[in-house]
């Protein structure tokens, strides 16, 4: 497969994840944030054991294993994260912080590489935090939402998971290294669920659908797909694919629920995404000079 393929398969599966905000929400008021991953990834992570299991190809050795429980440990504090955070901000905030991950990248892989950062890195930053600032801060409260901070965080922390996962998937089996990944996520989910939450089944036929689609396409196929294209393509390629994350998820939060998008939220998320693609641009085109 050529490059564009797998950036193509890449916006597939950025579509999918832009459906989950508005399917995820109204769930996130009938069950708590654990208790929602749980269903979510040992769903998703047993389908794909079974799946391996049934094809033998479920070979694991210690540092696949390692590299696995690591990484999903990282998904599972940015899930908690973005969940709940989703749960006190609107559909549409949530996106626009959970796809600036992409401005947090150069930084992360300066602060662990040590390579120096250009003026670009520099003016794409602080654009990015205007934007994140009139989406925030200038909303219709007038106030810093919690839901939007703690979102916030998640996207810092998936940024360094998107570096580190680069490194790991491209020396194991993707089939193996999503799975481990995906039962840790749903492992530590499901004890936090009873330790800090009431387990919940009360939940309508439609909602169950919901969270089957959630766990089997969202995750289990989304996460393996992601893996897939991660073997052959660089951090910073994948970060700026991820800019059309909040494209999608408002225009599902606009079908779905009818939010209402504020100039504010219109103009930030403008800044966001002038800011993702700057590093990109062509030379002729970019007037920032390193």
């Amino acid at each position: 497969m050529k490059k564009i393929h797998y950036e193509l398969l890449m916006l597939a599966v950025v579509a999918l994840w832009g459906s989950s905000f508005a399917l995820t929400k109204p769930l996130l008021s009938k069950m708590g944030v654990f208790n929602f991953l749980a269903y979510r990834f040992v769903i998703g992570g047993l389908l794909l054991l079974l799946l391996l299991l049934a094809t033998k190809k479920f070979i694991v050795n210690k540092e696949v294993l390692k590299s696995g429980i690591t990484t999903g440990i990282l998904i599972f504090i940015t899930f908690y994260f973005h969940s709940l955070g989703l749960k006190y901000t609107s559909v549409a905030n949530n996106a626009f912080i959970v796809g600036s991950s992409v401005v947090f990248i150069p930084i992360i892989q300066y602060l662990i590489f040590k390579k120096n950062s250009s003026s670009t890195v520099i003016i794409q930053t602080i654009t990015a935090i205007i934007g994140l600032a009139l989406i925030t801060l200038l909303n219709s409260k007038s106030q810093i939402n919690f839901g939007d901070i703690i979102t916030l965080a998640g996207t810092v922390i998936y940024a360094f998971y998107t570096i580190i996962v680069q490194e790991h998937v491209r020396k194991f089996s993707v089939n193996v290294f999503v799975t481990i990944q995906l039962l840790t996520v749903g492992i530590l989910s499901l004890i936090a669920t009873f330790i800090f939450e009431k387990p919940t089944m009360d939940l309508a036929f439609n909602e169950w659908i919901n969270i089957l689609f959630l766990a089997v396409v969202i995750t289990g196929v989304a996460y393996y797909l992601l893996s897939v294209v991660q073997k052959h393509l660089e951090a910073a390629n994948v970060g700026l694919i991820f800019t059309f994350e909040p494209f999608f998820a408002v225009l599902f939060s606009w079908v779905f629920y009818h939010e209402i998008i504020s100039i504010n939220m219109l103009i930030g998320g403008m800044l966001i995404f002038i800011s993702m693609i700057m590093p990109y641009m062509p030379k002729k085109v970019n007037i920032i000079k390193d």
